[in-house]
């Protein structure tokens, strides 16, 4: 299928992803295969579907980079007396996670898919060889075809990072890949329940604190279900270095035992003073 009778089909194909070619010829050549430029003598899409592949595994890259990264400083958990400025992926995820989902964004499996979603495939330039063999169903293909149009964009928008970012964000529905994505931040060790006591006593050792009181009761309380409880109470002067004075924070922890009581208050008392979630609120 040549230029003039294929032309009919690209109003369709740049309103479907959301860009207009400057240059026309690079959208022909991103759906022309190998086997029709061998027969006629034209360029085909391998060139563009190798910019596109990089350029895709960029942008893929960097969209989950600004959904899940982030530089320390803006975590809940940062302590600038302790932490440096560096740069975190957040979620119960490690970098092999991020790996795989990305790997997971860009196969050829979920391309192959898109393009199926797209309705792209029958617009494919085939050759001969190719249409007896019937190739545009196959998912390696269709995976080609949307890293060329990807390059094809590239190439056409001169490298606009930002247009290729959302022209993909469409084509993949990346927040599909995105929704299921735990981002909840781990929790450090020290802001645990079983550290709290050692942590609280860190930070008045470095000053920024007084060293906690804690008042156990002598008596354990017993509730409705006959269960004891044990009561602890922590008085704490934390430094206010707005106005040079200090905050005193009161909180009351109970627990099973007189130890874990005593966790219990300190570890609210961290809660309270960097504005964490009390993991065993009820």
């Amino acid at each position: 299928m040549g230029i003039e009778e294929w032309q009919e089909y690209i109003y369709q194909i740049e309103y479907t992803i959301g860009y207009f070619f400057k240059n026309k010829f690079l959208l022909y050549q991103a759906f022309t295969r190998s086997s029709y430029s061998n027969q006629y003598g034209v360029e085909n899409n391998e060139v563009l579907e190798f910019i596109g592949d990089s350029v895709l595994s960029f942008c893929v890259v960097q969209l989950m980079a600004e959904e899940f990264g982030f530089l320390k400083s803006a975590s809940q958990y940062y302590n600038k007396y302790e932490d440096l400025e560096e740069y975190c992926l957040i979620a119960n995820k490690n970098e092999s996670d991020f790996t795989d989902l990305k790997n997971q964004i860009v196969s050829n499996k979920t391309l192959a898919k898109k393009i199926n979603k797209l309705g792209f495939a029958k617009y494919l330039v085939l050759g001969d060889n190719d249409k007896r063999n019937n190739v545009a169903n196959q998912d390696s293909v269709k995976a080609d075809l949307f890293e060329a149009i990807i390059g094809a964009i590239a190439i056409d928008s001169g490298w606009d990072i930002k247009r290729l970012k959302n022209i993909i964000i469409k084509m993949l529905d990346i927040e599909h890949f995105f929704r299921d994505v735990d981002c909840r931040e781990k929790r450090p060790d020290k802001f645990k329940l079983e550290n709290a006591i050692n942590t609280l006593k860190e930070l008045a050792e470095r000053g920024e604190c007084s060293m906690p009181i804690y008042q156990i009761s002598e008596k354990p309380i017993i509730d409705n279900n006959g269960k004891q409880w044990w009561h602890c109470r922590c008085n704490v002067n934390f430094r206010n270095f707005q106005w040079m004075g200090l905050w005193t924070k009161y909180t009351e922890g109970y627990g099973t035992s007189k130890k874990l009581a005593k966790k219990m208050a300190a570890y609210i008392v961290l809660c309270d003073h960097y504005g964490l979630p009390n993991e065993y609120k009820n």
